[in-house]
Parts: structure tokens; sequence; C-alpha cells
């Protein structure tokens, strides 16, 4: 099999990679510490790649940085989150030749006009409109924080903001928002930011002409995705809200279990955040969250996981069984067998990846399973949390060992780079494109 990988694809991977060995090494200078000591460098890399794949898994504390240290941080996630977006554009842009195929496919998953002539202004457009909704959501957060005790309010509502709309999951608090089930209005900015930054700009760009009457009917591409998106969050929802019967949160009023709920519902695809700790919950609702983080955000957001759309190719044409002549039909609309196939890919190419990386941490931290310190549960949750950089964990992570921490740093820079590179084509055997071998028939089931 002759697989080929072009510069521009290599200077994708280049690029995240460069970010976070930068990152690590800021991360590892004294100034960035309270104690004013440095940590093992494979720390600073983990939270430094966590921050650049935009997971939120940290096996440090954060409540060991100084404003510095969370300045670095935040930039880390705003480049992580944007990353993608501005290098294939600025690339594009910047190269004096005709874009290619792949990459008009690639940039298009994120903004729908102007590819061709105008790849400049998918820029400037997402990035403006990313920077004025996180200045608002800070303001609006900024006196909340303040009225919890905050010393630095206006700092740790756009340290927030920043990491909820690029679905990062990362808090300058330790134990996340635990402590803010009391403060609503910062509850719900965060849903906000979360769902909207989970979207993803192409859908929000065609929100955005339906409302001003640019545009009569929204994609069917953003039809899909807002029904999947909704769908999700309600089943998230009811599985706490009606199921969830610990006596830590049956025990809450029916307003606080409502928010919670809805909050727990959004969270795992892909940001991260919690309000109330995760080995609080049934097994049940810890299961309900593990399907949510794989299916994780939308196409062209900045969220990880599989995506929506993907999830729900793949659901429908299990339901149907078979497509007819012009693809799998959604409503009045046909899906093309060839978006069928690279769903299907995506879905396959991810499990096979999970399981994987899952093998190989079972392997590393297999002396603390069997002393009971571990079990293979928070193991599987924390693979799946990390490829689909979500953030989340069983509390495992600050006691993974050397080798179980390589593991899940490669997780999630594949969580978040090979998804977009499977989902881009960027890996193609070219030499298949231009003759078929004979069918064979195997017997499957």
């Amino acid at each position: 099999m002759n697989i080929k990988l072009s510069m521009d694809k290599i200077q994708l991977f280049a690029y995240f990679m460069g970010i976070s060995f930068i990152g690590s090494l800021i991360l590892s200078l004294p100034f960035i510490y309270i104690s004013r000591e440095s940590p093992a460098y494979i720390d600073c890399l983990f939270t430094a790649v966590s921050a650049v794949c935009v997971t939120g898994l940290s096996t440090l504390s954060m409540d060991i940085y100084t404003t510095t240290g969370f300045w670095v941080i935040m930039f880390l996630i705003e480049f992580g989150g944007l990353g993608i977006i501005t290098f294939f554009s600025l690339y594009i842009a910047g190269s004096g030749r005709k874009i290619s195929l792949v990459n008009r496919v690639f940039v298009q998953q994120f903004y729908i006009d102007d590819v061709e002539t105008n790849p400049k202004k998918i820029i400037r457009s997402i990035v403006l409109f990313t920077v004025l909704i996180e200045l608002i959501a800070a303001i609006i957060m900024a006196h909340q924080f303040d009225l919890s005790g905050s010393t630095r309010p206006f700092f740790d509502s756009l340290f927030h903001s920043v990491s909820a709309f690029c679905n990062a999951g990362f808090s300058t608090y330790s134990t996340s928002l635990t402590g803010f089930q009391d403060y609503p209005v910062i509850v719900w900015t965060i849903v906000i930011l979360i769902v909207t930054g989970g979207l993803g700009f192409m859908v929000l760009t065609d929100i955005w002409k339906k409302l001003v009457g640019i545009k009569r009917h929204l994609a069917v591409h953003s039809l899909l995705t807002i029904v999947v998106t909704g769908i999700l969050i309600g089943i998230g929802l009811l599985a706490l809200f009606v199921f969830e019967k610990t006596v830590c949160f049956s025990s809450l009023s029916f307003t606080k279990r409502f928010m919670i709920s809805f909050f727990q519902a959004v969270t795992p695809r892909t940001a991260g955040f919690s309000l109330m700790d995760q080995d609080l919950f049934s097994p049940f609702y810890q299961m309900i969250t593990i399907i949510l983080m794989f299916i994780g955000g939308s196409p062209g957001s900045i969220a990880g996981g599989i995506k929506t759309t993907t999830f729900a190719i793949v659901f429908l044409y299990a339901i149907k069984g078979s497509v007819g002549r012009n693809g799998l039909t959604v409503g009045k609309r046909s899906i093309s067998p060839e978006i069928i196939e690279k769903a299907f890919n995506i879905m396959a190419k991810s499990l096979m990846f999970i399981i994987t990386a899952l093998l190989l941490l079972l392997l590393a931290e297999s002396e603390k399973i069997l002393s009971g310190q571990f079990t293979v549960f928070d193991v599987a949750f924390e693979t799946v949390s990390a490829f689909a950089t979500v953030g989340l964990s069983q509390g495992i992570t600050g006691d993974l060992s050397l080798p179980g921490k390589i593991v899940i740093i490669v997780t999630m820079f594949i969580g978040r780079i090979g998804i977009v590179a499977m989902a881009a084509g960027f890996f193609r055997n070219d030499k298949e494109r231009f003759f078929e071998y004979p069918s064979a028939s195997i017997a499957v089931g």
C-alpha cells in the first residue's frame, strides 16, 4: 500500500507538535509556579499537549500555577483551538498557487464561503467572532467570580470563557467548577459557550445568514448538526435528571438538579468541566458519559470526538440497513455513498485506536489495577476522554505512571489531529483510486 502524505499535511502535524514543544519548555520555567520549582518535564509536556489539543486533562493540580502560568495555558488553548483553521487558511493564502481539492474540502469544514477567493476573510471572521464572544462572556461572568471571592475576577472569567468556547475544560481551580453550583450565571454562560463552540463555525454562519434573511433555509448539514446536538443533550439530561439516584445528587433542589443535569449533559461533548466529581455518579451515567465523549462535537468546530454528523450517518445507515441509488436519504436530501464510507471509516479507525490505546494503558498501569488503585473502567474512561479531547477523569490522571502518561499524550494528540486528518482525506492510497481489483464474496455476520 502506497499512502502518500504531502508536505502541507506534514506541516499540520509539525505545527501542533511545535506549539506543544514550545509550550512545554515555557511551562518548565520556575516562575510559572507559585513554589518557583519546576515539576518533571513529562508533566509540563503533558499539560502543554493537553492545552494545545484542548483536552483539559492534567497530571498537576491547577492551584500550583501563577497568573503567568495560567496566561501561558490560556494562549496554548487559543492557539490549539484556532490553530488548525488559521494554519491552513494562512497556508492557502500565502502559497501563491491553486488551492488543492483536499485543502478546499478541509477549509470548507470551517467556513462555507470564499474558500477559493478570499481565505484571509475566513481567518478574520473566525478570529473576530471568537474574540468577541469570549470577551462578552468574560464580562458577563466577571462580577459573579468577584462575588465568589476570586482575587482576580476578570482574569478568571476570561480564562474560563476561552477554555469553555474552545471546549478545553481547563479551570483555574483544582476542583474545576464544583464550587460554583450556587452561581447559575457562570454555569449557564459556560453552557452556552460550550454549545456554541461545539456547533462549528459553518453551522453558526448558516444560522446567522438565516436570521438576517440572506438564506431562506438552513443547510442539511446545519439541520442535522442541530438536531443531533439537541438529541444528545436531551439523552444526557434525562439520564442524569431522571435516573440518577445517588444520595449526593437526589438530595439537591429541583432547580439545582436540573442545572447540573443540563451542564453535565453538555460538558462531555467535549469540554471537560464538571459541577460534580465524576466518581460521585452512578456507573449507568458514567457509561452514558463515555458514549457522549466518543461522539463529541460537530465538524468544523473546536470540539473533539468522531463528531455528531459521523454518528448520525452511521446510526441512520444501521437503522435503514441499506442505501438507495442516490445514497442514504435524510428528509428530502440524499447522502452520497462516499460520505457514508467516510463516516464508517472515521468511526472504525477511531474505535481501533481507542482499543489499542486502552490495551497499552492497561499494560502500563497493570500493577495499580491489580492493587486496586485503578479500575479497568477508570482506565477506559481516561482513554476515551483523552482521545475525544474531553478532559473528564475518574481522578487517576495525576497518578499515572511515566508510560501511562506517554500513552495519554499520544492519545490526545492523535485524537485532536488524527480525526481532522481522516475527515479531510489526508491519508489516502492514490494508486487505488485509479483502478479496482476483482470483487470477492466473503461471508460476514
